[in-house]
């Protein structure tokens, strides 16, 4: 398995070029498609005589936006272009960033954000949870400081035996066969759970050496806040990359996230990848 297709969101934000320049790093090293989506903020439910009825404020308002995605777009462009990614197309899309880009993900591999924070308005800042919740794909965030460094050190598995688990990890494997060491570890704090123990550790770990992934399993569960300790465990071993499972339900426009999940994306510190 390797990514095909990998999804970027391309704004004028700050976190964008460390965001892009990752985005087609990982593109060129699997040969991939590489798609840079700037949606404009303008919804796409709108109708165009409504648009036309709102007045020369309004329309301003809406050209405006369009200007600032063409710009993030050509930006880009241009990364792509200096990274040396083969296959790179660049879409302005008159949507919400959320929905606009949850569409576009379901045809792709993997998809590249930010955690909030790290995007310039109008866009929304719950935009990795959305994805993560709604776009059926694996969702790699990126903190907002990142430079674009490749992610081939150390990485760190979050397991519980739940699908959501067992999707992440599935969805990581280009990232994780690039790593140095893969480490499993268990969320809970009962060595002896059939879902989080060290023989489920031992039994992901096993999977993903099969996959050719250098895995190993660490023999004591996390507990306490899981969350917290989640994150200094991955510092500890200094890791590049954590990947795990993303909880939680999407309510009409209400995203009611797990406490683990909400922790993570508030604080951390290096790429996550989830998925749901």
């Amino acid at each position: 398995m390797s990514y095909k297709t990998i999804l970027v969101h391309a704004d004028l934000g700050a976190g964008a070029e460390g965001r892009i320049r990752l985005a087609a790093r990982l593109a060129r090293a699997g040969a991939a498609h590489l798609i840079g989506s700037a949606p404009t903020g303008v919804s796409r439910f709108i109708p165009p005589a409504t648009l036309a009825a709102a007045g020369p404020a309004f329309a301003e308002r809406c050209a405006g936006l369009r200007r600032d995605a063409a710009l993030a777009l050509a930006r880009f462009e241009r990364l792509a272009a200096e990274e040396g990614v083969d296959s790179a197309e660049a879409r302005l899309v008159d949507d919400d960033a959320d929905a606009g880009m949850a569409l576009q993900a379901r045809y792709c591999d993997l998809v590249v954000v930010s955690k909030a924070g790290a995007v310039e308005p109008p866009m929304p800042d719950d935009l990795p949870e959305y994805l993560m919740l709604t776009s059926g794909r694996p969702v790699l965030v990126l903190p907002a400081a990142h430079d674009g460094r490749a992610m081939d050190g150390n990485a760190m598995v979050a397991w519980d035996g739940s699908v959501e688990a067992c999707r992440a990890a599935a969805g990581a494997l280009p990232l994780l066969r690039a790593a140095r060491r893969a480490t499993v570890i268990g969320l809970g704090d009962d060595g002896d759970d059939p879902s989080t123990g060290a023989q489920a550790c031992d039994g992901l770990a096993a999977w993903l050496r099969r996959q050719g992934v250098a895995a190993q399993p660490i023999s004591s569960p996390l507990g306490g806040d899981i969350g917290k300790a989640l994150l200094s465990a991955a510092a500890g071993a200094d890791c590049g990359l954590l990947v795990m499972g993303g909880y939680g339900h999407a309510r009409f426009r209400e995203l009611l996230l797990g406490g683990v999940t909400a922790t993570v994306l508030r604080e951390m510190t290096l790429p996550v990848l989830f998925a749901h």
